[in-house]
């Protein structure tokens, strides 16, 4: 079964503290989605992050695709745990679902439907050691050589040098 994580949004935001960090809580989510999307494309987990908007005045809910993630914006009046349980049992049957956050009954419940419970330490842990492993790795594999220029045929790296330099190819 391939792996799915939904997380909910503002409850990892606040456990990392990267309200913080930002000016605004918009800054802090778009942080968040560009690390979570990161991790999701290093670890081919499909990874699903639900952000309240109940007190948004005629909110609904609606989701996007964003960077390899999915983006859950809840309906008015409607709490990310809500959207987190109805996917949990939906998507059990089919996945390996985890479930990030800290709420212990919203854990306890989505543990009824199957799903894996993660603590949002936890999980940030992971995460920030699938993203460092990621830049060693790349680090590591820099030679020196890496530049494209130097990868090129050296007919193709003359004709694009007297293109530089302004001096047309007759």
């Amino acid at each position: 079964m391939r792996e799915l994580v939904i997380v909910d949004g503002y409850n990892l935001i606040f456990h990392q503290e990267l309200i913080k960090e930002t000016a605004d809580l918009a800054h802090a989510r778009e942080r968040l989605l560009n690390r979570l999307a990161q991790y999701a494309a290093l670890t081919g987990i499909k990874v699903v992050v639900v952000f309240d908007a109940y007190r948004v005045r005629g909110g609904k809910e609606h989701a996007e695709q964003r960077d390899g993630l999915t983006v859950v914006f809840t309906a008015e009046g409607e709490t990310a745990d809500t959207v987190i349980e109805r996917l949990s049992s939906q998507l059990a049957e089919y996945w390996e679902v985890s479930v990030v956050t800290a709420d212990a009954a919203e854990q306890r419940l989505v543990w009824g439907y199957g799903a894996l419970r993660v603590p949002p330490k936890e999980f940030s842990a992971k995460v920030d050691e699938t993203l460092q492993c990621s830049r060693q790795t790349a680090h590591s594999s820099r030679t020196g050589d890496d530049y494209l220029e130097n990868r090129l045929a050296e007919d193709v790296r003359a004709v694009l040098t007297r293109w530089r330099q302004g001096k047309q190819e007759t």
